[in-house]
């Protein structure tokens, strides 16, 4: 399962997103946050920036929770915050089979006054 990112833009903030095996994550990284490693695991890594003036962006602390689904079963996914040298990211793991499509829906709420944004997609993964 190879590392592609993709973005998406919901009024003032862009929602960065991508989901990686947990293998492509150091040994020492994933012992550091907790991560089990593995070629059936995965991780979803969601980043929020705000747009600025001049095309600038920041980090956004967000609330951010989401769920993962294959065709049958529908799991809910546990987010942490890392925040770590002005980059704030929200990462969840979950488990999958080799070749499996999965449906994440995720909802993200960067300011309390607003209604959270969904954010719906897409993924096969694969074992590495």
């Amino acid at each position: 399962m190879a590392q592609t990112e993709t973005s998406k833009v919901f009024g003032d903030y862009e929602v960065h997103y991508s989901v990686l095996n947990s293998t492509f994550i150091s040994p020492k990284v994933a012992q550091v946050y907790g991560i089990v490693r593995g070629k059936d695991r995965a991780l979803i890594n969601i980043a929020v920036r705000k747009r600025l003036a001049r095309g600038e962006t920041s980090a956004k602390k967000s609330i951010v929770r989401g769920s993962s689904s294959d065709l049958i079963h529908t799991a809910p996914l546990d987010f942490q915050e890392i925040v770590e040298q002005g980059a704030i990211y929200y990462i969840a793991e979950l488990r999958f089979n080799n070749k499996e499509l999965r449906t994440f829906t995720i909802s993200i709420q960067p300011d309390a006054n607003i209604a959270p944004y969904t954010l719906k997609f897409n993924k096969i993964l694969y074992f590495n």
